[in-house]
């Protein structure tokens, strides 16, 4: 069985006050306001149709997310098993707080579609260091094998200058390999020296404002205290593209934004919602998502 969710977050301590809750209820202001997503859908004998932020992929399938208003399953196609029916589709609605409202027509999902209200829309896990000389090779292919990745990576994910790693795929890198980015907060070639001990393969440092332990501070303070009060909440992760933490909501509030840039510095908390807002034309009509931060 596979658990699919919208986003993750693990339980941690924290002696810090709680956050201000977040609002995900609609206001007399936002009832025009339409909202993207591309999730499953799916009823059961149990309960009508539900826009899944987690489904339980065994057969027939379990969902568990929000009511699905105006919803009619002989406009879409869809797969059945015993009483169950469920698709995936590409949806824009309207969202009252509790439940998410069709405005247009459901599409299906085709294979290489870009799917919308999910963490990797926004993250960037391209290289941003320049191709060296030569492009990106091993420096000392001996130390290349997965013994040494294993070694390196703890080794730096010790230091209390380390603020996070992610590897990519530039173009031109040769077959097997990948590119290692890590951040440090200080003294790049310092951390460079001691990862080359280990690690013979494509490597690209960067800078960070802040350590992985001041993330993990936040991350757990966060999980701690806004977990049953935020209304909407989904989780939160590490996002070390833009060495900040990422807290998962259903519905983004500029209120809940200007409250984390003011308890923990701007920049250091982004909102990832899983519902992104659509831009309204002076007529009404919707445009593409609103680019979050």
């Amino acid at each position: 069985m596979l658990l699919l969710t919208a986003a993750c977050g693990q339980t941690t301590t924290s002696t810090r006050s709680a956050p201000a809750p977040a609002s995900n209820a609609a206001t007399d202001t936002d009832q025009r306001q339409r909202y993207a997503v591309t999730a499953s859908v799916l009823e059961n004998a149990a309960h009508g149709p539900q826009l899944c932020r987690a489904m339980l992929l065994m057969m027939p399938p379990t969902c568990s997310g929000p009511e699905v208003v105006g919803w009619d399953w002989n406009a879409v196609k869809s797969q059945s098993d015993r009483g169950t029916r469920w698709g995936s589709f590409h949806l824009i609605g309207t969202w009252d707080g509790t439940r998410f409202t069709i405005t247009e027509p459901a599409k299906p999902v085709g294979s290489k579609d870009k799917p919308i209200g999910r963490d990797e829309d926004t993250a960037d896990f391209t290289t941003p260091c320049s191709t060296p000389a030569g492009g990106w090779k091993p420096v000392d292919p001996s130390k290349v094998s997965h013994a040494a990745e294993e070694r390196f990576k703890a080794l730096a994910e010790k230091d209390p200058e380390y603020a996070g790693n992610w590897i990519s795929y530039p173009k031109g890198l040769g077959s097997g390999l990948t590119v290692y980015v890590l951040r440090f907060t200080r003294d790049l070639p310092g951390h460079e020296r001691e990862i080359r001990k280990t690690w013979g393969g494509p490597l690209c440092l960067l800078t960070a404002k802040h350590s992985g332990p001041e993330l993990e501070k936040v991350r757990v303070e966060l999980e701690r205290r806004v977990k049953e009060k935020t209304p909407g909440y989904l989780g939160v992760g590490s996002d070390p593209q833009n060495n900040r933490v990422r807290l998962y909501v259903t519905v983004a509030s500029d209120h809940m934004q200007r409250y984390l840039d003011r308890r923990f510095g701007t920049g250091m908390v982004g909102l990832e919602p899983w519902l992104k807002p659509m831009a309204l034309t002076a007529g009404g009509a919707v445009r593409p998502p609103i680019a979050t931060r």
